[in-house]
């Protein structure tokens, strides 16, 4: 197996709320953290990656959020392993991944147990002790995944008492990662990813190259997309074609109210598809102080790339609202609770919509 040797990457980020209050505690326990035998996969349900469908690069990441029976009221400040995205309560590590996919797209695969961990964290990490000495493997849902069309795989989670929870080692087991670029993301609480850098790779049969990890910890990670980028940055994993980070690009103006803006419409199968509708004027409301939104009456058939994310200044399509956006502020909070495609970008100054009325007629059109 070949291995790159992690870099620690120095994170100087503000602290925010606490989400993982209790991860990666020190332990002087230590033990093999996978078994031999493949890990057993249930098939009462499924699982699919979510995102642009083509891609060659994987996100899969195991999150507490997601495999924990959290009630509706939890109390972020409260919660070990989750953080508020806007309204939402959602996983620290899962967090990490959107931000991952906002930047180089990719899909996303939530490695989800068929039993679901303890909602306290002291419990959950003692329960990962017993599995780890143990060796056992907790059984996963069985998801709808092809990872032979994968070149380069996130491996995302919590790191619980200095290593990988064992589901993450159920995944590797699962699938074939031979071949590939392995590139490991953790929340921690303080400790760091401890081994489970070296342990996910000693995990994974055949000629493997692993690129440095990223660590951050769980109070940090509200404000990590700073971070998240310079890490992607300096392991040299760029967006993909397709991903609006590196589309090529159409000059439009967005006329709303008096003033005229300057934007840009990407070079993609559902930007191209909508642009046939230009000059396109739709009635759009103020939301959140976010961004302002509004219906369209035709019915797009090109929707790879939805994301959970935005950035300001995102034109957004969204299949489940049947609506266009545009998002002018908050991208310190970018989660969102349906998917989003982004189409293009406005390149104005934003400040505009912060002073508009909450309902407003936005033009659509090819520049001149």
């Amino acid at each position: 197996m070949k291995r790159m040797i992690p870099i620690l990457l120095a994170l100087v980020m503000t602290a925010a709320m606490t989400a993982c209050k209790n991860q990666g505690g020190p332990s002087s326990e230590s033990s093999t953290p996978f078994a031999s035998e493949n890990a057993p996969v249930s098939e009462s349900e499924n699982s699919e990656p979510t995102g642009q469908g083509n891609s060659n690069i994987l996100i899969a990441y195991f999150s507490l959020g997601c495999n924990a029976e959290y009630p509706d009221d939890i109390d972020a400040s409260t919660s070990a392993s989750l953080v508020l995205a806007g309204e939402e309560m959602v996983g620290t590590t899962e967090y990490v991944a959107h931000l991952i996919q906002d930047n180089i797209g990719g899909d996303l695969y939530s490695i989800e147990t068929v039993e679901p961990y303890p909602t306290d964290f002291d419990t959950v990490v003692d329960q990962n002790h017993e599995e780890m000495d143990a060796g056992t493997l907790p059984e996963l849902v069985k998801g709808n995944l092809d990872i032979a069309q994968y070149d380069t795989v996130f491996i995302g989670y919590p790191v619980w008492a200095t290593n990988a929870p064992q589901a993450v080692f159920s995944f590797l087991s699962q699938y074939n990662l031979s071949g590939k670029t392995v590139i490991p993301f953790c929340t921690h609480d303080g400790y760091g990813a401890g081994g489970s850098y070296g342990d996910i790779a000693d995990a994974i049969d055949g000629e493997t190259t692993v690129l440095d990890g990223l660590a951050i910890e769980a109070p940090d990670v509200p404000e990590s997309a700073d971070t998240v980028v310079g890490w992607l940055n300096d392991i040299g994993v760029e967006a993909q074609p397709g991903n609006s980070a590196e589309a090529e690009e159409t000059a439009i103006t967005i006329t709303v109210g008096d003033a005229v803006l300057e934007g840009v419409l990407y070079d993609t199968a559902l930007a191209d598809e909508i642009r046939e509708y230009f000059p396109l004027t739709i009635s759009m409301a103020g939301f959140g102080g976010r961004e302002y939104y509004g219906g369209v009456d035709f019915y797009p058939e090109n929707l790879e790339g939805g994301q959970t994310t935005f950035a300001n200044g995102d034109i957004t399509y969204c299949e489940a609202h049947h609506n266009m956006a545009i998002f002018y502020a908050q991208t310190e909070d970018p989660i969102l609770s349906v998917e989003v495609i982004p189409i293009g970008k406005v390149t104005s100054d934003l400040s505009v919509f912060e002073g508009l009325p909450r309902n407003v007629d936005v033009t659509f059109a090819l520049a001149q």
